[in-house]
């Protein structure tokens, strides 16, 4: 063991601003255990160097300056008194701790310096965790200041952000972070929200596991950042700094030039230290599947998550490096460019946040999976929220926490799709299914698997037959996942059954369900809520061995709102009613109805036709006064795919409406996916607009034909170039038709009730 004098000559010849330092905290030490007095000591180092005592005090008067050589006398004193009171060991400890905390000050003032490359503070941290590991710990308050400072450079300047993270995300963490950022020119860019969001999660998990709360196995899979002024050397290194002001433009300007913005970005080229970055990336991950996923300085903020609106892009990551490295630079222009589309900078604008420079960073994960029939696809993927804001049960509760399943990989959870439904979980009642009746149950389950298609190269939706005859029984636990419908039955699979038929299996998750899966992945989403202090919601996948966590946000939620009964009112007065999956919410006066009927809809002929329906709706959206109408069409609003069975229309074509209408017409037993928990559900919190699915065929539902269907249409004045299509698409203004009344709306969802009627002005 080194002897402490030694140990502090070393110090001093290397350091002597931290050997003072020393002595100073030595001096403390004996000083607050009444080991030594200062103001003795004061005098003694005077006397040692000025010839004599000092003279008396005197109170009103400062005290007498030391000089220097005083200063350097009381010092020694210092060591020699710590000698005489002090263990060697708690000595050596202490000069290791001055000069630990020295390395946290200058990491604090590295990450607080818009000017330091990352590269040097990235060293630095390392510096920092890598002295004297295991024998000496910096002070709390100075590894809080250091954390600070890093979530400020790399994460956000939001203080309610800083002021959880900073619990949270460990000097070490923080360093794994650094590790893994892709260089760039600048050095003023951050991480985006994505990413932070994503690193907090994890040490908010990480902090439970360590001490004993949280036993569930998660990971998060390799991930690397490029932070978010890659975008805007991108743009100078191509010369299409015109861009930049793309927003301020009309929204019909923006969509029609977004192709074209598109096709610049993916044409352009990397700046040489970007691209040689991704290379090096490339190098080490070697050839796995990767997700390129937006990260934003915007995204997944309390309030404007931003979900779904800008875009996340699947490669295969296979071949020559140059290859894969094109392939990837593709990728990352195309989600780079995702920033002009019009619907994000609707959404901007609508939240006073236009004038905001965005600035794009990129999350690069490996995707989560496992490899089977020449595909890479998750076991099971999907996303789960803390808090259910939609109930299919009146046993559930607000508290119980949801999720949304799926097979293959969980872009089929998130998004809307006219074909499929996940599975939808009530957490703390998993058995609870949406639909009861075994043909129902097969109905209304996925039909379509989206996987990373190895042979092919690109990502694609299969059907699950097809998807079944390729991976075979190489799927773990299949029994987890299928159920067999047979002979109008749902029935568990058992053992082997090598007879089984591929188009007999259903996807269920019923064992998974009946496992301890749902208790974890809730006891996950509560650890999250009450470090974040909000609601949550996190994209997951398993690739049959581990849980990964590819996401979390703070979860959107709409204001709160006082229930207010379902009223009697005269049976002529009711425009519509509705039972099943009702909201509580109220709207008042609303002055406009805008009916698409799908069976109208659906005899359009051809897609083009559809497509112009997606458009006249845009156009209503813009002309009409901002939540004063009601928007009512075929489930599913919004949907991607077969566009016959919901109106391809996108947020910008929705998002003055005060309550969007998802009408369910009875073909069987058809029944419209209960929305909660996609991108489209979260922009309709977000935005204050009320979402109810309504089945007019339903026994006791009232729907009011020669209001809804009879009334005059004023389509051709609000868009005449749309005239065309008012067999299809009626706009009804309200007072018009009902006398100077108005169209109230009560939703329950206490009764699960809710009434449109026509009465005088509420408000």
């Amino acid at each position: 063991m080194v002897d402490w004098r030694q140990q502090f000559e070393q110090l001093r010849q290397r350091r002597p601003e931290l050997a003072d330092r020393v002595c100073r905290r030595l001096l403390m030490d004996l000083q607050r255990e009444g080991l030594v007095d200062l103001d003795a000591l004061d005098d003694l180092a005077a006397a040692l160097k000025l010839g004599g005592p000092r003279p008396v005090h005197d109170p009103n008067r400062p005290k007498p300056q030391l000089t220097s050589e005083s200063r350097q006398a009381l010092y020694e004193l210092a060591l020699e008194y710590a000698e005489r009171h002090l263990p060697a060991a708690r000595i050596s400890a202490t000069i290791l701790q001055v000069e630990k905390r020295m390395l946290a000050h200058e990491s604090a003032r590295l990450a607080e310096d818009p000017d330091t490359p990352l590269e040097v503070l990235r060293d630095k941290i390392h510096e920092f965790l890598d002295f004297a590991p295991g024998e000496v710990t910096a002070p709390r308050e100075d590894v809080i200041g250091t954390r600070a400072a890093l979530v400020r450079r790399l994460l956000t300047d939001q203080l309610d952000f800083i002021s959880v993270a900073k619990r949270f995300i460990r000097v070490r963490e923080f360093a794994e972070v650094l590790d893994h950022i892709i260089p760039t020119d600048g050095r003023g860019g951050r991480l985006g929200g994505k990413s932070a969001g994503l690193v907090l999660a994890d040490a908010i998990l990480r902090r439970a596991r360590r001490r004993g709360l949280f036993a569930g196995d998660y990971r998060v899979p390799t991930s690397y950042f490029l932070p978010s002024n890659g975008i805007l050397e991108f743009i100078e290194y191509n010369g299409l700094e015109e861009l930049i002001n793309v927003k301020y433009k009309t929204p019909d300007e923006v969509r029609d030039e977004y192709p074209l913005v598109e096709r610049l970005f993916k044409s352009g080229a990397f700046p040489p230290t970007i691209h040689a970055g991704l290379r090096d990336m490339l190098a080490a991950l070697g050839e796995v599947p990767l997700v390129v996923r937006s990260s934003s300085l915007l995204e997944d903020r309390i309030g404007h998550a931003f979900s779904g609106k800008y875009k996340s892009l699947f490669i295969t990551n296979r071949g020559p490096l140059e290859e894969r490295l094109a392939e990837l630079e593709d990728a990352v222009a195309e989600v780079y460019a995702s920033i002009f589309h019009p619907d994000p900078i609707e959404y901007r604008r609508e939240r006073g946040l236009i004038d905001f420079q965005e600035q794009m960073g990129i999350l690069i994960q490996e995707v989560v999976g496992l490899e089977a029939g020449g595909m890479l696809f998750p076991v099971f993927a999907g996303v789960a929220f803390s808090r259910c804001e939609m109930r299919w049960s009146p046993r559930i509760r607000h508290t119980d926490g949801m999720a949304r399943l799926v097979l293959g990989l969980g872009t089929r959870a998130v998004d809307r799709t006219v074909s499929d439904y996940p599975v939808l979980v009530a957490l703390e009642q998993p058995t609870l299914r949406v639909a009861l009746q075994p043909e129902d149950v097969y109905r209304y389950s996925q039909h379509d698997v989206d996987v990373v298609d190895l042979r092919e190269g690109h990502f694609e939706s299969q059907p699950l037959a097809e998807f079944l005859s390729r991976v075979g029984r190489q799927i773990p636990a299949m029994n987890r996942i299928f159920s067999i419908y047979r002979e109008r039955q749902i029935l568990p699979m058992v053992g082997v059954m090598a007879q089984l038929e591929p188009r007999e299996l259903v996807v269920t998750f019923d064992g998974l369900l009946r496992s301890g899966f749902p208790r974890e992945l809730k006891a996950m989403l509560e650890l999250l809520e009450a470090g974040l202090g909000e609601p949550v919601d996190v994209e997951f996948a398993h690739d049959g061995s581990s849980l990964y966590m590819l996401q979390c946000r703070a979860l959107s939620r709409g204001a709160a709102v006082r229930r207010v009964e379902v009223p009697e009112v005269p049976a002529e007065t009711t425009v519509f009613s509705a039972n099943r999956y009702v909201q509580m919410g109220q709207e008042r006066d609303l002055e406009y109805v805008v009916l698409v009927d799908p069976r109208d809809y659906e005899s359009l002929e051809t897609r083009e036709a559809m497509l112009r329906v997606a458009r006249c709706v845009g156009a209503v959206n813009k002309a009409l006064p901002q939540r004063r109408f009601v928007l009512m069409g075929p489930g599913r609003w919004g949907s991607r795919g077969d566009i016959r069975l919901g109106v391809a229309v996108t947020y910008a074509d929705i998002n003055r409406a005060a309550v969007l209408v998802e009408i369910a017409r009875q073909k069987g037993s058809y029944l419209p996916d209960v929305s909660f928990g996609t991108h489209f559900f979260n922009d309709l919190v977000e935005s204050g607009i009320h979402y109810l699915p309504l089945y007019p065929d339903d026994p006791g539902v009232v729907w009011n034909a020669s209001f809804l269907e009879g009334s005059p249409n004023c389509l051709a004045e609000l868009a005449p170039e749309f005239a065309d299509l008012a067999g299809v698409v009626r706009v009804i203004r309200v007072a018009d038709v009902a006398g100077g009344r108005l169209l109230q709306l009560v939703m329950d969802a206490e009764t699960d009730t809710a009434l449109a009627y026509l009465a005088e002005r509420q408000s």
